[in-house]
């Protein structure tokens, strides 16, 4: 009895981490388009952007926080992270992090 439950515990587990693992993966892929669309749409290109750097917290959710944070750096502008996020299906810039004050910022929208 005691190796059937813990059989059943270990597929529904092992069911729950594949579930997020997808939701997190298509989510991230979801979100690098949006922000490629978002950026293109600015009059960005892509050798104009160094990375685009998209996390997820399930944590962020629980909290009402933005479930997906989005950090785009410009090649001219290295150690400068522009912060975005989804809302209502659209990204929406969030905030500035980095080595540079405020009025020398680049790319503010």
């Amino acid at each position: 009895m005691k190796k059937k439950r813990f059989k059943i515990i270990a597929i529904i587990l092992v069911t729950v981490v594949l579930i997020c693992s997808a939701y997190v993966f298509m989510g991230a892929k979801k979100a690098e388009k949006l922000t490629w669309e978002y950026l293109k749409a600015k009059g960005y290109t892509a050798e104009q952007i160094k990375k685009i750097d998209i996390n997820h917290s399930f944590l962020n959710i629980i909290l009402s926080y933005n479930e997906w944070i989005i950090k785009v750096e410009f090649v001219d502008e290295p150690n400068v992270f522009y912060i975005h996020t989804i809302k209502d299906g659209k990204i929406v810039e969030t905030g500035v992090s980095g080595d540079v004050d405020k009025e020398n910022l680049k790319h503010r929208h």
